[in-house]
């Protein structure tokens, strides 16, 4: 028998989601063979048997570092803490981000993550597919998973050209 102060046993979380483990998802980058990554639009890509990426939906030059952090920040994904059930204020309902991929040639084991509206502390709730629960997400993993794919050309970036003065007379 063990005595606790009352203050102490408050602060244990009877939820038993809350106590999961904050690993998501524990992959070396070569193992996944195929993403797609879901904002306002879809993108698509996967590798083929030399074990080069290529467009399923999507076109224009792959841009490869950003692929690789996306890849990366995928493969060894950690949550912030484990929320509990889904809440409408989580805005998963309607995502922001929504990344799906597939691990191992040989298995072809599906993954679905779905990334709903930004918390407070700058963290965004989050729940993986085949999964209970929701969780929190650093801002940062969501930046690197929401990078774009495509290499941005010279006429097509999406920053606006530097304003340079023109002479008066």
């Amino acid at each position: 028998m063990v005595a606790v102060r009352r203050g102490l046993l408050d602060q244990i979380s009877a939820d038993p989601l809350q106590w999961q483990d904050l690993s998501i998802f524990k992959f070396k980058p070569e193992q996944i063979h195929a993403v797609s990554v879901t904002t306002d639009k879809e993108v698509s890509l996967e590798r083929d048997q030399n074990n080069q990426w290529h467009w399923v939906k999507g076109n224009g030059a792959i841009n490869q570092a950003n692929l690789q952090s996306l890849l990366t920040t995928l493969s060894n994904f950690y949550a912030v803490r484990w929320l509990g059930m889904i809440t409408p204020q989580q805005g998963l309902d309607k995502p922001q981000l929504v990344l799906s991929f597939t691990t191992s040639a040989d298995d072809k084991t599906s993954h679905r993550l779905i990334v709903g509206a930004q918390n407070n502390d700058g963290t965004f709730s989050a729940r993986v597919e085949g999964r209970d629960g929701t969780f929190t997400i650093r801002g940062s993993d969501f930046s690197n998973l929401k990078l774009p794919l495509e290499t941005q050309g010279t006429g097509s970036s999406s920053t606006p050209p530097a304003l340079t003065p023109t002479p008066t007379r």
